[in-house]
């Protein structure tokens, strides 16, 4: 399959719908930069607003929203009660559902710093990493296969496992965020990292790769163009939330993004190849096994010299004694370290290509920064040519350049969104003119200044945000409320979330009492039977696979592109899925088996602790009754076949509404 080149004409229809846009967004030029459009002006540290209610602010986060609502005549609704709250920054922060004993000793703690123990628990945790690591591969488009075309066929990626386990170590150490994109970029060019830095170039390395059918120079040169955009997508949308490949073919419809500026970047890409890099570090080991593979061979030729010479047999003997000696003091071959990786392969700018094709240059164009960021941050790293190899080191230094106005607010926007289902901007890919605004445009400044001021740290970001106020509100409507504000965006309470495909599954491992809570290491060859954590599935681009069917069923993201926000789909088949599928069916075994029998326990009793390992919560009466109705009103099936009643009732369970959403 050929990526279709881009062309410079819209499709007329896309066109009319664009026109109204293009009408109310002119004037965005790429020599702009503090004066320009919001996202490229300088971040700013806002003072905190005044607020009428003094009391409800627990963090300055509090007083930006409070702010807002106010001016809209709206206050917050109460707070989520502490079993709502622990449930949701547990899955939040995790992925997984929190422990029956969790809930008891939050419930427990009646001290001022109850909320801050939490949240310190659950930063501390190495599966805090295992869940912000799956939100990070859906920007890096990660995937463990290539296509190649002209052979029509997927190749395994064997090790590229070893990216995914990098952004886990980096996460759960809180690598600093610039040194996060420093290593991505050119971790390879950092040779103090060693090992980590090839792991880390992952990011780059393991995206599509285009090929051609046909053996032309020509349609080789295009598609090698169709691979470097894909790195120019990833890095663009990815750090700085600009959909600069819409510059491939003209300049930008609607950003300060010429044609020259994706040139100066894709120059970067075209210096670079893909390499999978092998080395060991034990170069001792190595050193030895070679010397004692010389002398197997050694013994091996002055054999073969003894026999073709006709020595005599006691000779031979000896050599043979000596070959079978040195043969049993060979080393075990020490195992060689792999790695897809990157390298830098030259230091060429290169032409523009007229109307995106390559076999057209025009004229060539330095590799540099964006203008209108570098207009805007004004520092010698975003300012200067890239001159040093491809030039990757220095287009990571300037992506990571504290002043660059778009670094900071794209990662602390994608933080919010993750821990509130919407971003304070919506389009969290998207920071140009045909994206949204901020609902809160001063706390997105000010979480970013104080994101870079405390050290690019993410998990002092979390924290700031998970103990806020605003996080700890219930999910209780209001009519009022809503009729002004019905998609929430002043944040008057928190909105409902469907827990995405991962934390779903494993959650339903969790309360089974099946889940493999193992860190990192090469994927499980089926997602829908191994007992470890969905981070660790098998993603393919091909998608004839069973695992990525039931993926993509919940919404999992298309690995051929980087994804910045989940579609969420409500479709009979996830239904159907709940009720017929050996996955659920296997687990509501397992679950009822937990739950202990009618020997042992009571149908009360065993009701109560399905509600507080699924729900975190006691049940009432009323759900106590219709459990027992339900348990007693026909005989058991006894075939072997068939679901008793009680897994019945635990596959009902599993698959409802509370088990599904956060609130």
């Amino acid at each position: 399959m050929q990526k279709p080149s881009f062309s410079a004409q819209y499709p007329r229809r896309f066109l009319a719908l664009l026109l109204p846009i293009a009408l109310l967004t002119p004037g965005l030029r790429a020599d702009e930069g503090a004066s320009g459009f919001w996202s490229f002006r300088p971040v700013k540290n806002p003072p905190l607003p005044r607020v009428r209610d003094e009391t409800w602010p627990r963090s300055p986060i509090d007083s930006f929203v409070l702010a807002r609502l106010e001016s809209e005549g709206l206050a917050p609704v109460e707070p989520a009660k502490k079993r709502t709250w622990l449930r949701r920054v547990t899955f939040d922060l995790t992925g997984l559902p929190p422990t029956p004993s969790d809930v008891a000793a939050f419930l427990d703690d009646a001290s001022p710093h109850a909320y801050d123990k939490v949240v310190h628990r659950l930063l501390a945790s190495p599966h805090y990493g295992e869940r912000w690591t799956r939100y990070w591969l859906d920007v890096a488009r990660y995937a463990e296969e290539q296509h190649i075309p002209n052979q029509n066929k997927y190749v395994p990626l064997n090790d590229a496992y070893k990216y995914r386990d990098w952004v886990l170590r980096a996460l759960n150490s809180d690598l600093p965020y610039d040194q996060f994109i420093l290593h991505q970029v050119a971790g390879d060019l950092l040779k103090e990292l060693g090992r980590d830095g090839w792991d880390a170039v992952g990011f780059l390395a393991l995206g599509p790769v285009y090929e051609t059918d046909g053996g032309e120079e020509d349609d080789r040169l295009r598609v090698r163009y169709d691979t470097i955009d894909d790195k120019m997508d990833a890095v663009s949308r990815g750090f700085l939330g600009l959909t600069v490949a819409c510059a491939r073919c003209h300049d930008h419809k609607f950003d300060p993004v010429t044609i020259e500026d994706y040139y100066s970047l894709a120059g970067v890409f075209f210096n670079t190849s893909y390499v999978t890099h092998k080395w060991t570090d034990l170069p001792k080991l190595v050193k030895e096994y070679e010397s004692a593979e010389e002398r197997v061979k050694s013994a091996e030729y002055r054999l073969l010299q003894a026999r073709d010479e006709g020595r005599s047999s006691e000779e031979i003997g000896r050599i043979k004694a000596e070959l079978a000696k040195r043969k049993k003091e060979l080393p075990e071959k020490p195992a060689f370290y792999a790695v897809h990786s990157l390298t830098d392969g030259g230091s060429e700018d290169i032409p523009v290509a007229i109307r995106g094709n390559p076999v057209r240059p025009g004229k060539v164009v330095p590799r540099q920064f964006l203008r209108v960021l570098a207009n805007s941050a004004k520092s010698e790293a975003t300012s200067k040519r890239f001159t040093s190899g491809s030039g990757r080191l220095e287009l990571a230094q300037a992506i990571a350049d504290p002043r660059n106005p778009l670094t900071a607010r794209v990662m602390v926007n994608r933080i919010w969104q993750h821990l509130f289902g919407q971003g304070l901007v919506r389009t969290p890919g998207n920071f140009g003119a045909l994206g949204e605004e901020p609902t809160h445009p001063e706390l997105l400044d000010w979480l970013a200044h104080r994101f870079v001021e405390g050290g690019w740290s993410i998990k002092r970001l979390h924290r700031e945000v998970a103990l806020s106020a605003t996080y700890r509100l219930s999910s209780r409507f209001n009519n009022r409320a809503f009729e002004i504000d019905g998609d929430n965006k002043l944040l008057w309470r928190m909105s409902p979330r469907r827990l995405d495909v991962e934390a779903w599954r494993d959650g339903l491992l969790a309360v089974s009492d099946e889940i493999d809570l193992r860190l990192g290491g090469p994927s499980v060859e089926s997602v829908l039977t191994s007992p470890q954590r969905t981070l660790y599935a098998p993603v393919r681009r091909d998608p004839r696979f069973p695992n990525d069917k039931f993926l993509r069923l919940f919404d999992f993201p298309n690995p051929w592109l980087s994804n910045s926000q989940r579609t969420v789909t409500t479709v009979p088949p996830q239904q159907l899925f709940m009720m017929n599928s050996k996955f659920m069916i296997d687990r509501a075994r397992a679950l009822a088996k937990r739950l202990g029998n009618r020997d042992t326990e009571n149908d009360e009793e065993r009701i109560t602790k399905a509600f507080a390992l699924l729900f975190g919560r006691q049940p009432s009466k009323q759900e106590v009754d219709l459990g027992i109705d339900f348990l007693r009103s026909t005989v058991l099936d006894e075939e072997p076949t068939k679901l008793s009643r009680w897994e019945q009732y635990a596959q009902v369970l599993l698959s409802s509404n509370e088990f599904l959403y956060l609130r």
